[in-house]
């Protein structure tokens, strides 16, 4: 998929290993490089790895962005997500429409 950013300054801090090692851990710096790595070599969101953890994000019946999990030290899926939201031209009903996103952030909205 494409790969668009919220902003300059997120792109330089998610695409920054020693960036995001100092601010969580290693492993956790490794997985959002990993999952950045996967998004963008998926050919859509429908074909990303399940072991992503993709999932959408909704507010009741509205869709409101998608996720993939982040798992930290010793943990399976973790707490936090990588989110994003489908940029372009697609239909929320064919997820294999969904061939470009824009990157939103990290967050734990647990």
């Amino acid at each position: 998929m494409d790969i668009y950013w919220k902003s300059d300054k997120l792109r330089q801090e998610l695409e920054d290993k020693e960036f995001l090692g100092s601010k969580y851990d290693q492993r956790f710096a490794d997985k959002v490089v990993q999952r950045i790595r996967e998004i963008g070599s998926a050919p859509s969101y429908a074909q990303l790895p399940p072991s992503t953890g993709k999932h959408p994000i909704k507010n009741g019946k509205k869709f409101l962005y998608y996720a993939v999990d982040l798992p930290g030290l010793g943990e399976k899926r973790g707490k936090y997500r990588l989110l994003f939201y489908p940029y372009g031209d697609y239909d929320f009903a064919h997820i294999e429409t969904i061939v470009a996103v824009t990157i939103l952030g990290i967050d734990d909205y647990h």
